[in-house]
């Protein structure tokens, strides 16, 4: 993880670095019925859980419709997750906000089964729980994706 200053004194800084330290070290924390609990400062809560994926997507990438043609806008951010399931609902919120016309493509629907266990094979994989795999390194069920270039993006 990286920071950086913004607008933010070194002090402050620091002192935030140190407070990362202390959680990832478990030193951070007060400990009820075995549970550890961690005070956020409230400076950096987001604090509207309503609207809490969009500010944070404008945090982490302020203005982005207008930097899409920036070589290496996206290059230094990230926005981790703590699940799949989240990283594909920011994936989605992300790709929403963009313009240019979507293209869904959808996986496939079936299994290939072979002779010998075909009826177990195919009551164990149900369309919905073929269509409901989130795994790393596969792709969802249905990906969408929006047309273009960077280059020849424009805000709409």
């Amino acid at each position: 993880m990286r920071l950086s200053l913004g607008e933010n004194n070194i002090q402050e800084l620091r002192n935030f670095a140190q407070w990362l330290l202390k959680i990832s070290d478990g030193l951070a924390s007060d400990t009820t019925d075995g549970e550890p609990i961690i005070y956020i400062p409230s400076n950096i809560l987001i604090k509207n859980s309503e609207t809490a994926l969009d500010d944070l997507i404008d945090f982490v990438y302020p203005d982005m419709l207008s930097n899409l043609s920036i070589e290496n806008y996206f290059k230094d951010k990230a926005i981790l997750a703590p699940t799949l399931d989240c990283v594909t609902n920011v994936n989605n919120k992300m790709t929403t906000g963009l313009p240019r016309q979507e293209r869904v493509y959808l996986s496939s629907d079936f299994v290939c089964a072979e002779e010998g266990n075909m009826e177990f094979e195919i009551d164990a994989f149900s369309l919905e729980i073929l269509n409901g795999i989130n795994c790393s390194g596969l792709p969802p069920h249905k990906l969408v994706l929006k047309v273009g270039k960077l280059e020849e993006w424009e805000i709409m």
